[in-house]
C-alpha cells in the first residue's frame, strides 16, 4: 500500500509541474507575424481581399477589425487563392465577385463565419481547429450603394494554442492535487513523528 501512496504521489506531483508549465506557457504573449490594413470606398458588387493565409495553424490566431460606412459583408473563407503577376496591373489575384458568388452558393461548407457590418465597428478573432488555408475577403452587395471601408487584420502566432493548453491544465493540476495528497500527509505524518 506504501509503495503505491509513494507511485500515485509522485505521479500527481508530476502532473502538477506539468499543469504549471502548460499554464506558463499559455501566457506567454503572441508574436505578430502578419498585418495588413487599407481603407477606400467600395462600389457595388466590388469585394477585397484583407488576407490571405496559407498553412493557417491551431498556434496562430486572426484577428480581424473593420469600420464601415454603408454596409459591407465580411467572410472569412476556407480557400487558397494563388497570386498572379500581370504586366499592367502588377500582383493581383485572380479571383473576383463572381467567383465569391459561385464559391457561396456551391460551397457554402467552405464559409467559417460570415457577418454584414452596416455603418459601425466589427472585430472578430479565429483560431482554427486544424491547419488550413484562410482568406478574408470584403464584399458589396450588388443592391447596396457605395461603402466606405477601413480594414486592419493580424495574424499573430504564440507557442501553442492557448484555450486548449489551459483547459489541459485546468484539468490536470486537480487530479494531480488528489493523487498527491495521500503521499504528501503521509510525507508530512512520518516527519511529524521523527
Amino acid at each position: 500500500m506504501k509503495r503505491w501512496t509513494t507511485i500515485l504521489g509522485r505521479g500527481g506531483t508530476t502532473l502538477i509541474a506539468i499543469s504549471l508549465a502548460l499554464l506558463l506557457v499559455s501566457v506567454v504573449p503572441s508574436i505578430q507575424t502578419h498585418t495588413s490594413g487599407g481603407s477606400g470606398p467600395l462600389g457595388p458588387e466590388g469585394m477585397r481581399i484583407l488576407l490571405n493565409a496559407q498553412n493557417f495553424n491551431p498556434q496562430q490566431e486572426l484577428e480581424v477589425a473593420v469600420t464601415v460606412e454603408g454596409t459591407v459583408t465580411v467572410y472569412l473563407l476556407e480557400i487558397d487563392l494563388e497570386l498572379n503577376f500581370s504586366p499592367t496591373a502588377g500582383f493581383g489575384y485572380n479571383f473576383n465577385s463572381t467567383d465569391l458568388q459561385e464559391l457561396l452558393e456551391e460551397h457554402p461548407d467552405r464559409v467559417i463565419w460570415e457577418h454584414e457590418v452596416e455603418n459601425g465597428d466589427y472585430k472578430r478573432s479565429y483560431i482554427p481547429t486544424r491547419v488550413m488555408n484562410a482568406t478574408v475577403v470584403a464584399y458589396n452587395q450588388p443592391d447596396s450603394e457605395n461603402a466606405y471601408l477601413e480594414s486592419d487584420v493580424a495574424l499573430q502566432s504564440g507557442l501553442a494554442p492557448k484555450d486548449k493548453v489551459r483547459n489541459i491544465a485546468y484539468w490536470v493540476a486537480p487530479i494531480g492535487v488528489i493523487l498527491a495528497l495521500p503521499w504528501l500527509v503521509n510525507l508530512w505524518k512520518q516527519r511529524k513523528h521523527k
